[in-house]
């Protein structure tokens, strides 16, 4: 509706509706008394939001709205990020007892890429061409613009939702920021919605484990 009424760049239209999807890993831990709730909830929002999907994929005013890529990259994008929400809530959660680690690394890859994407896009004029296994379209500034988001929400994630002291959250947002965003830049096909949170996850959780609060 917003976009209908105040036309949005492409760009800024797709992060922001990323956003309102990423985001809800808050409401989904905060909400929950067990983990297992927790996770079950981003399997309950594939199930229901396929079909219609599956449906309007076929629409070609949908697929322009919504700025596919693509074709089916909602349909795919619906089950990389709640799925790796789920996976990521039943691991931090469910079997390391850390829940603020699924908040953090979803939330960090969800900020971060965005900000990679916004500012890459704008100001990116020194284009990553040196590795050969890297999307030559990303650029530098897009990478040094992830690490510093990933690592201002990584900190607030760990420090709020999981109450860990300033002095052993830094080392450990330290250390995933910048690992958070060199995935993200090694990533091909659009598969950083898996491999950011699942990398951010362990590296914090190596940490901690590290500096003996596991």
């Amino acid at each position: 509706m917003i976009n209908k009424i105040f036309p949005l760049p492409k760009e800024l239209f797709r992060k922001l509706f990323h956003f309102v999807a990423f985001s809800s890993v808050v409401v989904m831990i905060y909400a929950a008394n067990e983990w297992i709730a927790a996770a079950i909830v981003p399997i309950g929002v594939i199930i229901v939001n396929y079909p219609g999907l599956a449906i309007c994929s076929k629409n070609k005013k949908f697929t322009k709205m919504f700025s596919e890529r693509r074709p089916g990259e909602m349909k795919s994008s619906l089950f990389q990020l709640f799925g790796t929400m789920a996976l990521i809530i039943s691991i931090s959660w469910g079997l390391l007892g850390h829940k603020e680690l699924a908040v953090a690394a979803i939330l960090m890859w969800g900020f971060g890429d965005a900000a990679a994407a916004l500012i890459g896009k704008k100001y990116g004029k020194h284009k990553v061409l040196r590795f050969k296994h890297v999307d030559h379209k990303k650029s530098w500034e897009g990478t040094a613009a992830m690490s510093v988001v990933a690592f201002v929400f990584g900190l607030a994630s760990l420090m709020v939702v999981g109450n860990v002291p300033l002095v052993n959250c830094l080392p450990a947002i330290v250390i995933a920021a910048p690992l958070a965003a060199i995935t993200e830049l090694i990533t091909k096909g659009g598969y950083d919605t898996v491999t950011v949170p699942l990398v951010s996850a362990f590296a914090i959780y190596c940490s901690y484990v590290f500096m003996g609060i596991a």
